[in-house]
């Protein structure tokens, strides 16, 4: 999408917003806030929660989920928030508890959550397509973190803009999706919003919104969703067998790092060199900074590091902890190819 294109579809998007709002006040004032699609709001806020876990750097610790069965599974998308080791939701109710996560899928950029709860109002996921290009959806999350307990999730309007597919160039922090995709006239890509729901005027649930795509070479945003089909491949855990032209092969990744090696295996780990324009590089890791912590795991050795590193893969993030003096610095790292030195 160009940025001309992204700004006409803002212009679009905030001129229908004027023209729903404007013959609304008589039934704003009436109490039947959004009309028709008040019915499928509030079905889908009963089935929505806030998701919460590890903040790194500047991006986000916090996302939107959907329930998806009746005994605690729910669906948000994949990051580095849910490495760490506190993550929970907060359910329809504004009861927060603690999540599992039971597994992710790169490719499609999601993951599946597990809440010890009963969860009866859930959606049930479609295993074919839901939704035309040209119908109205209502998109709910909780962008920008606005609310935290029982509040409502945010509510946003538009249409089915077209379905179509992406590819994802292995090491490109632009794009870490890949596959098919519901593409929504409806600004969705902000923090937070990832996760939420995109349904149909009847509350037909038609996808997840995806985690934010940006493009740096426009400096525009993808507003998209991952289709309902999709999703319940992936929580019937038959993602692979049914769809194996989304998948990739798992690429060991560079993380752009010389520890210095000098003291033997089970010296301390200290960053000796940095490459330029690597990952390390892009997040301002140094020469002497000591590596703690790498994908969760504790490092106390160069040979700890060495056994970690061999688990990294291009474009799956992973979360590296450093010590720098007296302080310790936790960043997003996305291994990507060797650079060249």
């Amino acid at each position: 999408m160009t940025g001309i294109g992204n700004c006409l579809t803002f212009a679009r998007w905030m001129g229908l917003i004027l023209l729903i709002a404007i013959p609304n006040r008589a039934l704003i004032a009436q109490g039947h806030l959004n009309g028709a699609f008040d019915e499928a709001i509030q079905f889908a806020q009963k089935r929505m929660v806030k998701v919460y876990g590890a903040t790194a750097g500047r991006v986000e610790g916090f996302a939107s989920g959907v329930i998806v069965s009746d005994d605690g599974l729910i669906l948000t998308i994949q990051g580095v928030f849910l490495d760490g080791t506190n993550t929970r939701v907060t359910l329809p109710n504004g009861t927060q508890v603690p999540a599992t996560v039971l597994r992710r899928n790169r490719e499609m950029q999601l993951a599946l959550l597990k809440v010890d709860l009963a969860t009866p109002d859930f959606f049930d996921l479609s295993s074919e397509p839901v939704g035309d290009k040209g119908d109205w959806v209502v998109t709910l999350s909780n962008a920008f973190k606005v609310a935290d307990g029982v509040e409502p999730m945010s509510v946003n309007l538009g249409i089915i803009s077209l379905r179509s597919s992406i590819e994802a160039e292995p090491g490109k922090r632009d794009s870490a999706y890949q596959g098919p995709l519901v593409l929504i006239d409806a600004i969705t890509s902000n923090p937070g919003a990832g996760g939420g729901a995109v349904v149909t005027d009847r509350g037909q649930l038609v996808g997840a919104i995806g985690r934010v795509i940006n493009s740096s070479e426009t400096n525009t945003r993808l507003n998209y969703a991952v289709p309902v089909e999709l999703l319940k491949r992936f929580v019937d855990d038959t993602l692979e067998s049914a769809a194996p032209e989304l998948l990739a092969d798992r690429m060991p990744g560079d993380l752009g790092i010389e520890v210095f090696r000098f003291g033997g295996p089970l010296s301390p780990a200290y960053i000796d060199r940095v490459v330029k324009g690597s990952s390390a590089d892009l997040v301002e890791l140094r020469p002497d900074d000591l590596i703690v912590s790498l994908g969760g795991t504790k490092i106390g050795t160069i040979r700890e590091y060495d056994e970690v590193r061999k688990k990294v893969f291009i474009g799956e993030e992973v979360i590296i902890v450093v010590k720098r003096g007296n302080s310790l610095i936790r960043v997003p790292l996305l291994p990507a190819a060797k650079v060249d030195q």
